[in-house]
């Protein structure tokens, strides 16, 4: 594990965040009290300030979105599924940074830091929602 300096340092050196990740981005990230779908987690980063983080996801995505091996319902696979895209296209758009946090064995917590853009909510919407994963504008700012 990281120490909360390193990944204080690292994260403003490298992503530019004007957050302390260590103390304040990580530790204290949204949980949904549901399960996030594609578009409350479009309508979270659309409204959410820079440096602020929600939990997309809490285990581990690789066995939570196998059609083998997973051990959830197919309608909840496939909203498992939909939202690590939509977090991995947000993240392409420049409009997050991705992150997981070990908890234990195979048991990750994925979250969603805000990074800065100069677009409106409305059209972060509409750009979340349009893209796709085989064409992403690298620059949406």
């Amino acid at each position: 594990m990281l120490a909360t300096e390193k990944l204080t340092n690292t994260t403003h050196s490298q992503f530019g965040l004007a957050v302390d990740v260590g103390r304040t981005g990580i530790q204290s990230a949204h949980v949904p009290p549901a399960p996030l779908t594609e578009a409350g987690l479009c309508d979270w980063i659309a409204s959410a300030l820079v440096g602020q983080s929600i939990q997309y996801h809490e285990g581990l995505l690789l066995l939570d979105r196998s059609a083998v091996a997973s051990e959830l319902s197919t309608k909840d696979r496939g909203r498992v599924h939909s939202v690590a895209r939509r977090a991995w296209i947000a993240c392409e758009l420049g409009l997050v940074h991705l992150f997981s946090v070990k908890v234990g064995d195979s048991h990750y917590r994925y979250l969603a830091i805000r990074s800065g853009s100069s677009l409106k909510p409305p059209e972060i919407r509409s750009r979340l929602r349009q893209a796709n994963t085989a064409a992403i504008s690298r620059h949406p700012h």
